[in-house]
């Protein structure tokens, strides 16, 4: 969303160890501490947002309305048996992340879903989708709820909407697209959800308006193998395009493409990233990184694929919590957060990021990321960090 779109691809009381607190309850918000003590700014680096103070809990997806307009969803525990997790949703105003208390109705049901994204356009148009991954589960059927800048309200969903979203584009509250995988992609009216047919089977979406959207995953070839698909909608029907034919493996073998998850810079300049993998023994198999890039006129496949992209930022593409990649190519280390109090304390204290999503802040060259702090406080501690980039 904004120059670098985040994409495609995901926070009720809940004594989950002995001594916890309430997932919803205490927590620290470091949101005013973006700036070194002498006040320049610093260098490209996570800082706390937020820390939560329940273990066993984790931020899984975020969405940024405005600078000043955002929402973080998780769960809580995320180790131990799949049900009894409970959700948390936080809020954040502009100053501080605060939990938000839901219906009661809708908290029950999105506790009963195990995972659950947020998508958005701006201030009162924020999307939730809540789902299970088997397919199908007719006791838990799948949720979407609308925020409106008032309230969140559950949205009547077709039967047949998808059990799980996995991508997703919003452009206002009148227009909104999801895919699940599948060769269907569904669209918001402002009224209700309508299905069309895609050209293949789609993972992920990325545009820069609803009247030039791309959806892009994988086919089926006539021998069976899955290939690349691409696919362009123009405000009143989805194209197909041709996508770049894989170069051979290693040995020259049968190889697999697939793209999950797509980045619109802008009209002329989109990126998808996937994996490209071949089946054979256990000297034969392999399994390597994939990007492809439109730029204003064809699908080309790129070099050298940068490993494990997992987001965008306002200069460049986040490969893991600890570097990225410039607009230019150039790989850049992010430092990470200092260590929080623990038993360890100090350096060495052996505490790590584990982010889920990020998002860039509208307007701003920082970016939010959620998910927990892992090692030296057992067991994992739900946070949202800020990451400034440098200029």
């Amino acid at each position: 969303m904004p120059t670098m779109r985040r994409v495609a691809a995901l926070c009720a009381a809940l004594l989950v160890l002995a001594g916890c607190s309430d997932p919803r309850g205490r927590h620290e918000d470091h949101s005013s501490r973006t700036s070194r003590p002498d006040g320049n700014a610093a260098a490209p680096g996570w800082s706390y947002d937020y820390t939560g103070q329940t273990t066993n809990a984790s931020f899984t997806d975020i969405a940024a309305a405005s600078a000043d307009d955002a929402w973080a969803v998780g769960k809580s525990p995320v180790t131990g048996w799949g049900d009894g997790k409970q959700t948390l949703l936080f809020h954040y105003s502009g100053k501080v992340w605060r939990p938000y208390d839901l219906p009661s109705e809708l908290r029950r049901r999105l506790d009963e879903l195990p995972t659950v994204r947020l998508d958005s356009s701006g201030p009162g148009d924020v999307w939730l989708f809540a789902g299970v991954l088997t397919n199908p589960d007719r006791s838990r059927p799948p949720l979407a709820a609308h925020w409106d800048g008032t309230a969140w309200r559950t949205v009547r969903l077709p039967r047949d909407f998808p059990q799980i979203v996995r991508g997703a584009a919003v452009f206002g509250p009148d227009d909104a697209w999801i895919v699940d995988g599948s060769r269907t992609a569904w669209h918001w009216d402002g009224h209700q959800w309508r299905a069309s047919r895609l050209p293949g089977r789609a993972q992920a979406l990325a545009g820069v308006s609803g009247r030039d959207l791309w959806a892009v995953g994988s086919e089926l070839t006539p021998e069976a193998n899955p290939s690349l698909a691409g696919a362009h909608w123009d405000g009143s029907q989805w194209t197909e395009t041709t996508m770049p034919d894989l170069a051979p493996g290693p040995k020259g073998d049968q190889h697999y493409g697939e793209l999950t998850r797509a980045i619109a810079v802008s009209a002329e300049d989109v990126r998808a990233f996937g994996t490209v993998s071949s089946e054979g023994g256990d000297t034969d198999a392999y399994f390597a990184p994939l990007a492809v890039r439109w730029d204003g006129s064809r699908w080309k496949e790129e070099d050298r694929p940068p490993c494990c992209v997992t987001g965008g930022i306002a200069d460049g593409l986040l490969l893991t919590p600890k570097r990225y990649l410039t607009a230019s190519g150039e790989a850049r280390r992010i430092a990470q957060p200092h260590c929080l109090t623990s038993r360890s304390g100090g350096r060495g204290c052996g505490q790590h990021l584990e982010l889920e999503d990020y998002a860039t802040v509208p307007g701003t060259r920082q970016v939010w990321g959620v998910g927990s702090l892992r090692g030296g406080t057992p067991p994992p501690r739900p946070v949202i960090v800020r990451l400034s980039t440098a200029r």
